[in-house]
């Protein structure tokens, strides 16, 4: 199968667990090492991050195709869990993907690209991304700020792997839809470039799945773990 029909496949079993996995085949952004509909998938995306799923009953084949270390998004606990207690990799809590299948919001004027002279203003805030791919969504145009004036009062970007996040709203700004402008914005940018808009969310953060919700996007019913082997 080449990777539109493995696409294919993952959308039929659960098109939004699986949608960055989706996302990334139907863009042509890495190579399949591995799959088998009866065993599973591994796949390398360009930007270093693997995907891992599980999606047959034949785990022991699987298993021998699962990397010695990376950084992966692997979906489902099983999974994550083989890879943490007996290939020694670490993770840190499950989240859901949401995605989008609805019509572009529109853009509002007061979000604009942010350029490298906010690179040091992002990275002290937002430590859950790496300073490499905060400066890459910056040098694509992929990280966004929303305004008052001349005040930035939030930031949403493009991951590397193509997921949207970085979303972080200034404290003094918070219960204003600063956060539904950003992730509008991104959703509308997403489809514009012909992708599915889509996102990690971790289970505690009820504040950004309310948020999802309440935009449309929908929840898959499969876990996933980010998990890495240095």
């Amino acid at each position: 199968m080449n990777e539109i029909d493995i696409a294919s496949f993952l959308s039929s079993l659960d098109p939004v667990s699986y949608a960055d996995i989706i996302d990334a085949l139907t863009r042509g952004e890495g190579n399949t090492e591995y799959f088998s509909p009866g065993s599973g998938i591994v796949y390398h995306h360009k930007d270093g991050v693997y995907y891992i799923a599980c999606t047959g009953p034949d785990k022991a084949s699987f298993i021998r195709h699962i990397p010695s270390r990376c950084l992966a998004s692997v979906h489902g606990e099983w999974e994550s869990g083989y890879m943490m207690d007996s290939l020694g990799y670490e993770r840190v809590e499950p989240t859901y993907l949401f995605s989008y299948d609805g019509e572009p919001f529109g853009k509002s004027e007061n979000v604009h690209p942010l350029d490298l002279s906010y690179l040091d203003f992002v990275i002290s805030r937002y430590n859950t991304s790496s300073e490499e791919d905060i400066r890459a969504a910056m040098e694509t145009g992929h990280l966004y700020g929303a305004f008052s004036g001349d005040s930035l009062m939030g930031f949403a970007g493009f991951h590397m792997e193509g997921s949207m996040g970085m979303l972080l709203v200034l404290p003094e700004y918070r219960r204003r839809g600063v956060g539904e402008i950003l992730e509008k914005h991104l959703i509308t940018t997403a489809l514009e470039e012909g992708r599915k808009p889509f996102c990690n969310v971790f289970v505690s953060n009820s504040a950004s799945i309310a948020m999802q919700e309440k935009l449309g996007l929908e929840k898959g019913g499969i876990l996933s773990w980010w998990t890495w082997k240095d």
